[in-house]
């Protein structure tokens, strides 16, 4: 009968099974330093192109606010001087189209603000946790709550253009007021229109008085509002945003 004999199999001892764990665990240990390092520098890197897009947002927010301080409101706040000159005037013979070119730019609202919101929006729904900097962590949360306090000034303006705009149809035509509006907001960016450019047809309804009065009316205590209200905001908001860039570019040396 043939015997089969067994290898003899060495005993492992403590220090091997010790060495074993503790090469694993070092494995193990290393893996998740390296894919919290990977987590680490992508949330860096997510942190600088956010801050980079908010201070490109930021920017074309002062840059919309200076323009409509320095251009656009006194731009418009002469047209609208003249289209209340033009409705109280004694005579009007002859001064439809002109009341209608100076209407149509005076009330086109072009420096209405609207504050950027694209990279908060997306830092709201990311978190606010990716941004390490206090500093710019507080700058942006105040100016948040500053655009809170500066929105009533803008909803109060708009509710004034809206209530002026349907004012005016009591005394225009409707359909040349359109018409003449279309070549005016050709560029809209800057609303321009001749006097060559209103037509012929464009009448003002001069027996509608009340309606004229009215009009006028309204459209004197919205350009006080706009000039002694509004324009001031818009430069307190302006400087307070110019603030909040420099502080991020600082923290983010942007």
């Amino acid at each position: 009968m043939e015997v089969h004999h067994h290898p003899n199999i060495e005993k492992k001892g403590f220090k091997e099974y010790f060495l074993e764990f503790l090469m694993i665990f070092l494995a193990v240990t290393l893996g998740f330093f390296a894919e919290s390092y990977r987590e680490y520098l992508n949330n860096r890197s997510k942190e600088n192109e956010y801050m980079a897009s908010l201070v490109e947002d930021l920017k074309s927010d002062t840059a919309f606010l200076d323009l409509s301080i320095h251009t656009l409101i006194p731009y418009h706040l002469k047209w609208m001087d003249s289209t209340a000159y033009l409705l109280q005037m004694r005579e009007h013979n002859g001064k439809d189209r002109m009341v209608y070119q100076a209407l149509i730019i005076g009330t086109a609202w072009t420096y209405d603000f609207h504050f950027t919101q694209r990279t908060l929006s997306q830092l709201h729904a990311e978190g606010f946790s990716l941004i390490r900097k206090k500093e710019a962590v507080n700058a942006i949360t105040k100016l948040e709550s500053n655009f809170e306090l500066f929105s009533p000034v803008i909803e109060v303006m708009q509710k004034m253009q809206n209530d002026i705009d349907i004012s005016s149809y009591g005394f225009l035509n409707g359909t040349e007021d359109y018409n003449a509006g279309k070549i005016a907001f050709e560029d809209p960016s800057f609303i321009r229109l001749k006097l060559s450019d209103v037509p012929a047809t464009a009448i003002v309804n001069w027996q509608n008085t009340n309606a004229i009065r009215l009009y006028a009316d309204k459209l004197n205590r919205y350009s006080f509002y706009l000039r002694t209200g509004v324009r001031d905001d818009y430069e307190i908001f302006d400087k307070e945003i110019t603030e909040t860039i420099k502080i991020i570019q600082k923290a983010y040396k942007l």
